[in-house]
């Protein structure tokens, strides 16, 4: 197996010749998936993300059952397979991720991460055993890994598949088409900002389209104009030239004619659907999103002065711009564009801050993908303790937070890497077509990167899906030729008789891989449809059994979420029916997997005060010592430190032996944090509890 460029492999017929319905299956069923993740509400909900993984799952197995075949029946053929860009970026995330989510012995997870194993300490020690994980939240760690890696996989099935112009111009088109159904779409219920039937509460006078979050359609938006300016500008190419020794009235007259107008004006009318566009992107209110646009047309423009490529073309950029602002103003766009003079970036602030706090208590591998929001309430300021952070607002950020130097700086580098690649190749392209797509993509690429400095686009699997198809969509076009005859100059594997075995061994583990994707994907649809547990503010809260919560369990034993609502319904079902029943087990459960979330703490801690009187001597100390975690997960809740140090009076006054040797004394520290942090309790002080349930 070496590597190899098609451009000089003479045995090689052009790939658009060689080309399979196979791969145009593939192609079909990945334009299917990039066109329904917008549509699903940007596939932020369960049943969205988890059809999308099997369904990439399964397709991605196809494909490598066909190479596997084609590598092991026909050993007499020659075999070419792109070579993989960034491959040691997937492998190296995967390996992160499995780092973060199986356990290992309890005293290296001290070494290695002893911020990890304090919190886990914290109040009985509920979050410890002899083996744990290095994440906060392992269920939530492997959940953000499993939606972004149906990203990275069809990455690379377009990389195989996108082997000719019509298929790389489909693709911008299907993009381009969904951009423009978001705007239809989202101007028609502009007033009452219905999706699919759904009140939309959380955009007020701001386009959304089918996404709930406007800034996330605009990131959309952005990167699909992007793309579709760099099209326009690759199809200048259609005109025949003109000869140099015309004079200019012949010029003109030549000009005139149907050969030479007809293409210019094809391609002219492509600017009115990315004026539509750029439109709609206005008026979702979206400050990044605009920002992003405008890096976006500026780094073509330097890409276009270093090259000396048609300066004309920044012309045609300018006037772009200047002619989508003044129709977004006649169409009334004044109240959106003034959110630029809201300079309260408050929210944003703390959450960034919160963010680089989790860094320095996480440096090398992190807290856990997806575990901020547990981390947040450590750093949480008393004026926003009614605000739930689930996200950064900023993906750089959290990513730091959460993966730690390793995960940053595997991300970083992939990044640079792969822009460098695509714009030394962009440079060197003559070809228009090639140049103006390959100049786009970047673009556009460049502008979702720049927008997730202050979001959290890639949170939102669709979102990552169109930044994955716009990636291998710039890297094939960088290196498309057409001289004669379609070809592509990247490099790939060859595969002759001597490495087959090697080829197929590679290929039976990518499989294995996949197979281990889609099993899990397959259980955490099954867990998610027993009992939802996932935030769907489309969906009405569903009242579930314990019977529910036991089903989820068996599919998907690592979701806090299932433990707690079998602790609550257990509870419950035994103070109705007025039977012993000890969902003790299932709130420590709920802790272990969950060790950060205060409110997993504050509910064992009330579980424990509700028994009191069975064993005092077990229950009282136990649920003060649970309380107290709470007060250090959440030290700006004056509720918490009024409810400890109300629970400490009680103590202290019916049974001072059993209050734990590190609280003793410190009632009135608690009272008086809990008047700082909410004065209104100041009121309830002579009324405090002389029973502590």
């Amino acid at each position: 197996m070496r590597s190899e460029s098609i451009a000089t492999t003479g045995k090689v017929k052009p790939l658009e010749q060689s080309s399979s319905w196979g791969r145009d299956l593939i192609v079909w069923i990945s334009g299917a998936i990039l066109g329904f993740a917008p549509l699903a509400y940007g596939a932020v909900h369960p049943w969205a993300y988890y059809s999308i993984g099997l369904t990439i799952a399964v397709t991605s197995l196809i494909m490598l059952g066909w190479l596997l075949y084609r590598t092991c029946v026909r050993p007499q053929e020659l075999l070419l397979i792109p070579y993989p860009p960034l491959w040691w970026l997937a492998m190296g995330l995967v390996i992160l991720t499995a780092l973060q989510v199986y356990t290992w012995p309890q005293g290296l997870v001290a070494r290695l991460s002893p911020q990890a194993w304090e919190i886990r300490a914290l109040g009985n020690g509920l979050g410890l055993a002899d083996f744990i994980p290095l994440s906060l939240n392992p269920h939530v760690t492997w959940l953000e890994g499993l939606k972004l890696w149906p990203g990275v996989v069809l990455f690379y099935m377009l990389l195989y598949t996108l082997d000719s112009r019509r298929k790389l111009q489909g693709m911008v088109g299907l993009i381009l088409a969904v951009g423009l159904f978001e705007i239809f779409y989202g101007f028609w219920h502009f007033r009452s900002h219905l999706i699919w039937g759904w009140k939309n509460t959380y955009t007020g006078s701001r386009l959304c389209g089918t996404f709930i979050n406007s800034n996330h359609l605009a990131t959309f938006l952005a990167m699909a104009i992007l793309l579709g300016f760099g099209l326009f500008l690759g199809m200048r190419e259609t005109a025949p030239r003109l000869a140099d020794n015309f004079s200019g009235w012949e010029r003109i007259r030549r000009w005139s004619r149907s050969e030479h107008m007809e293409p210019q004006l094809r391609r002219s009318l492509l600017l009115v659907p990315l004026l539509l566009l750029a439109v709609g992107l206005i008026f979702t209110g979206s400050r990044g999103g605009m920002v992003s646009l405008l890096m976006g047309f500026a780094l073509m423009a330097l890409l276009i002065l270093s090259r000396k490529w048609r300066r004309g073309h920044i012309v045609i950029m300018v006037g772009f711009m200047g002619t989508a602002l003044l129709y977004s103003l006649l169409l009334g766009s004044e109240p959106v564009l003034g959110r630029f003079s809201d300079q309260n970036y408050d929210i944003r602030y703390q959450a960034m801050h919160g963010a680089l706090a989790i860094f320095r208590q996480f440096p090398i591998l992190g807290s856990g993908m997806g575990t901020f929001g547990d981390l947040f309430s450590q750093y949480q300021p008393a004026n926003l303790i009614n605000y739930y952070f689930l996200q950064t607002h900023s993906d750089w950020m959290q990513l730091l937070a959460e993966t730690g130097l390793v995960g940053f700086s595997l991300v970083a580098t992939g990044w640079v890497v792969f822009f460098s690649v695509l714009t030394k190749q962009w440079g060197q392209r003559q070809q228009g077509f090639a140049r103006g797509l390959a100049l786009g993509g970047i673009a556009a690429l460049s502008a979702g990167v720049f927008h997730s400095l202050m979001e959290f686009p890639f949170h939102i699997p669709a979102i990552s899906l169109e930044f994955a198809g716009i990636a291998a969509l710039t890297y094939s076009a960088a290196y498309y030729h057409h001289q004669g005859m379609e070809f592509f100059s990247y490099r790939t594997l060859k595969l002759s008789s001597n490495h087959r075995a090697p080829a197929a061994l590679l290929i039976l583990a990518m499989m294995g891989l996949q197979v281990a994707f889609g099993v899990k994907i397959y259980s955490g649809w099954r867990a998610e449809q027993s009992a939802p547990s996932a935030i769907n503010s489309t969906r009405k809260p569903l009242k579930l059994a314990t019977e529910d919560f036991r089903r989820a369990l068996a599919y998907n034993p690592n979701n806090s979420k299932y433990y707690l609502g079998l602790a609550e319904t257990l509870a419950g079902a035994a103070s109705a029916a007025g039977v012993a029943s000890d969902p003790e087990d299932s709130f420590k459960s709920a802790i272990f997997y969950a060790p950060a979330y205060w409110k997993y703490r504050l509910k064992i801690a009330e579980f424990y005060l509700r028994r009191f009187q069975e064993a005092p001597e077990h229950y009282i100390p136990s649920a003060l010592k649970e309380l107290a975690a709470a007060v250090d997960l959440f030290p700006e809740s004056g509720l918490l430190h009024f409810r400890l140090a109300s629970i400490l009076a009680w103590t202290e006054q019916c049974n001072p032996g059993l209050i734990p040797s590190t609280l003793r004394g410190t009632q009135s520290t608690h009272f008086s944090e809990a008047i700082r942090l909410e004065p209104t309790l100041k009121k309830y002080l002579k009324d405090v509890q002389t029973k502590p349930y």
